[in-house]
């Protein structure tokens, strides 16, 4: 736009109301530049001002009284190409953004990838015991074992961490641990045996956390307890996560007491007896109630009852919060 135009700008306009930002030629405006069209030009002192902000009236070269008409095709093209000028320059920066963002796209979706394979989330009460039975059936050195209750029989597969002695397959090494409350159960009890017999090993512990398989220390699962999680398993291949969870093992594993073949001897083991009040004095001390104590143990909330009966009858305590300060007073290192 010329100077000049600009100028004519600011002059009277007779009948223009047009903003500074108006888009449009008003009214007014629509009605001189047809005039303008059909005569070929306007006087330059009654030129709205809307026409020549909007560039459709322009001085002539030799005539500076007068404004002649500007195409509208030319006067928009002119008027949009500051804007599409800034449009190409944002889109210039969307598609350099982009192309920078293309490799970390790539890696994410690869690292996505491989980290569903570390992990595996397997359903349903038929596809757990049939994912375990094959990966048992897989095992070529070591199986290692962890079930934290003790009160389910040796045949009962609605327990999908237990492993049939049957399964584990010639040459493998079995470790399996189970809370003391497995040699109190008859059924368990005959489970624990068959392990041995069959050239596993077993040992015992107050508590034992959490279902666990563990083939040759490369595949690992975790296998839901019934609660909110239902019976569903989590296969685990990711190497950090599965040493982690056989040095864990191998901890507990350490810390846990060998099953007594005899089984008349099971019932009568005084260092596991007191290891089991111990330990359920330290979570009474906790404040955990029976039913918390049971599950941690694996064992019935009757049995807890009778366990917290018993130490209530040798410290003399007439209530339970009694009881907690009488456990801690007797034991300060609980």
């Amino acid at each position: 736009m010329h100077d000049d135009a600009q100028g004519a700008a600011d002059g009277p306009a007779p009948g223009c109301r047009c903003t500074a930002t108006t888009q449009a030629p008003c009214a007014e405006g629509l009605s001189r530049y047809r005039a303008a069209v059909v005569k070929g030009c306007l006087p330059r002192a009654t030129a709205p001002h809307c026409l020549v902000r909007l560039g459709l009236l322009t001085p002539p070269p030799d005539d500076p009284e007068v404004l002649v008409p500007v195409s509208p095709n030319v006067a928009e093209s002119e008027l949009l190409q500051p804007v599409r000028d800034l449009l190409e320059t944002q889109q210039e920066r969307l598609r350099s953004i982009g192309a920078g963002f293309s490799p970390v796209h790539a890696i994410y979706r690869a690292a996505r990838r491989e980290s569903r394979d570390w992990l595996t989330v397997v359903d349903g009460t038929d596809a757990v015991p049939a994912l375990l039975d094959q990966a048992v059936r897989d095992c070529r050195s070591e199986l290692l074992t962890a079930q934290p209750t003790g009160d389910r029989g040796p045949h009962d597969r609605t327990d999908p961490a237990l492993v049939p002695p049957a399964l584990v397959p010639p040459g493998v090494t079995h470790r399996a641990l189970y809370p003391h409350a497995a040699r109190t159960h008859a059924g368990r009890w005959r489970h624990l045996q068959d392990i041995e017999r069959a050239g596993g090993s077993v040992r015992t512990l107050h508590q034992v956390t959490g279902r666990l398989v563990l083939c040759d220390r490369s595949v690992a699962y975790l296998f839901g307890d019934g609660g909110p999680t239902g019976r569903g398993a989590v296969e685990i291949r990711h190497p950090a996560v599965v040493t982690h969870l056989a040095a864990a093992f191998d901890d507990a594993w350490e810390r846990a007491r060998p099953v007594a073949e005899p089984a008349s001897a099971r019932t009568r083991e005084p260092q596991i007896v007191d290891e089991v009040h111990r330990t359920v004095r330290k979570l009474l001390v906790s404040g955990l109630t029976d039913d918390a104590i049971a599950r941690r143990l694996g064992v019935s909330r009757r049995t807890v009852a009778g366990h917290v009966a018993a130490i209530s009858q040798d410290l003399g305590s007439r209530s339970r919060a009694q009881l907690g300060y009488l456990i801690a007073r007797a034991d300060p290192n609980l």
